[in-house]
């Protein structure tokens, strides 16, 4: 009886002690919130003194703006704050304090004008991850070593791919971007890199870490059994375009070049590439099956340069120029990525009238620019004769129309990205007439988060049409 009196008394004493010393560890932890907040908030308000930064609305210390982080997408509240705060304004991602360019003339500016000021990218966790710390196309920041990069993968565009594992790659890929949308709070919050992440993080980096094994895979077979006289796809191209290089340029600079910076470059072009241009042609059908005139145009152009005996080749592309006023105009309403690939400042510079410190995070709504309707008449309006001149061919590309941004971090793909959607584009088109079902509203709504839309789920009603020409 005494000794169960006295385990219960230790009981008591120690559940005692460990919710007293929980308690004390409760407080320390507030103060040390509060501290950090504090001392947060100093810095940025003496940077503001420091600085003449672009307006924008009120944010909380490490949390940013709460209204911009619970937003479905991030165009749409950055078209809010534009009409506010002017085309140039500045709001918080977590602890990234971002620049946003809302017009032609400041994103000119910036990315045209300004030269490299504009060129790096910012350190984000999750970004540094997957691209294997940064040693990507797209993410990594403007360097001799990224210029040498970006000018050997150039020289490898040339190639298909044909392998049974592409389809799971791009299975996988997909399901990667779907978590992208809305970002991860760990890259708001980094110190849940160190103590607890979140179940989606989890799971992203599970899917990465198989997509990355896949590549590694195949760009190790495609290595040891590389034949010059025999370039069978583009991973044989990017080894080609390599060794190419060896004669060209500076030993010690490709030297930094190691096989995970060209394994990279096959994420790039599979994943940046590929994704875009599918969400591209899925926003596309989608507006012809809305759209049956411009479709029966598009069909008319087609049957009269192609024919019906014949598919279409990247030949006939100068002589299809309504048909690709129709994409062009399928880019501008249906971005795969509104807000484009976030920039981040080399050197203190400024845009719009406004500073913007070293290491600022900027982005671009290329949404905004689409909509502007200082340069868009009927913004709303699906008109590919936007494109055309008075003779009816692909005139100068208008001035707000930006769909694979500008400058020194212009899109790599661009050159290869446009024949090819044209190509396919007009093969669907010569083939199939697409309609909506009855009863199916018109408009095109988004799907998607953050900052990838996609067309929402729709249905279609395919129908071959009659040629000559019989498809297998």
């Amino acid at each position: 009886m005494v000794m169960i009196l006295h385990d219960e008394r230790i009981n008591c004493l120690t559940n005692g002690m460990f919710y007293s010393n929980l308690s004390a560890l409760n407080v320390q932890t507030v103060l040390i919130v509060l501290l950090v907040l504090l001392v947060v908030y100093m810095y940025k308000l003496r940077q503001g003194l420091k600085y003449n930064l672009p307006p924008g609305p009120f944010c909380w210390p490490l949390i940013g703006n709460y209204e911009v982080i619970q937003a479905k997408f991030l165009h749409e509240i950055f078209v809010k704050y534009a009409k506010k705060y002017g085309p140039v304004f500045t709001v918080s991602l977590g602890p990234y304090q971002t620049v946003v360019l809302n017009d032609i003339n400041s994103v000119t500016e910036a990315l045209v004008r300004s030269k490299a000021d504009f060129a790096n990218r910012p350190s984000i966790h999750s970004v540094h991850m997957f691209t294997e710390e940064s040693k990507d196309i797209a993410f990594a920041n403007y360097t001799p070593t990224w210029k040498l990069h970006r000018k050997i993968a150039g020289k490898a565009l040339s190639v298909e791919l044909d392998d049974p594992e592409f389809i799971r790659f791009i299975r996988l890929r997909r399901e990667a971007n779907e978590m992208i949308g809305n970002g991860f709070v760990e890259d708001m919050f980094p110190i849940m890199y160190k103590i607890w992440t979140t179940n989606k993080y989890r799971t992203f980096s599970k899917t990465m870490n198989e997509l990355i094994t896949i590549v590694k895979r195949k760009f190790q077979e495609h290595e040891k059994t590389f034949d010059i006289d025999n370039v069978r796809d583009f991973t044989d191209s990017l080894i080609l375009a390599r060794k190419e290089a060896e004669h060209e340029e500076n030993r010690e600079m490709l030297s930094k070049l190691s096989e995970t910076h060209l394994r990279q470059t096959v994420f790039d072009i599979f994943s940046a590439g590929i994704d875009t241009s599918r969400i591209t042609l899925g926003f596309a059908v989608r507006y012809m099956a809305s759209l049956p005139e411009i479709q029966s145009n598009v069909q008319e152009e087609i049957d009269r340069v192609v024919g019906k005996d014949r598919l279409p080749t990247v030949k006939d592309r100068d002589n299809l120029s309504y048909t690709e006023a129709t994409l062009h105009e399928a880019m501008r309403l249906g971005l795969a990525v509104p807000v484009g690939l976030p920039h981040s400042t080399i050197c203190d510079t400024r845009v719009g009238g406004y500073d913007v410190p070293k290491d600022t995070m900027v982005m671009i709504n290329h949404w905004a620019l689409h909509h502007d309707p200082r340069y868009w008449k009927d913004v709303e309006k699906f008109d590919p004769t936007r494109y055309l001149d008075g003779k009816g061919k692909l005139g100068m590309k208008p001035e707000s129309w930006l769909p694979f941004s500008a400058g020194r971090r212009v899109c790599l793909g661009e050159t290869v990205a446009k024949p090819e959607l044209h190509l396919i584009f007009a093969t669907i088109m010569q083939r199939f007439k697409i309609t909506l079902p009855e009863g199916t509203n018109p408009k095109v709504e988004l799907g998607g988060s953050g900052n990838i839309t996609v067309p929402a789920p729709y249905k279609i009603i395919v129908k071959e049409r009659n040629l000559i020409y019989k498809f297998s």
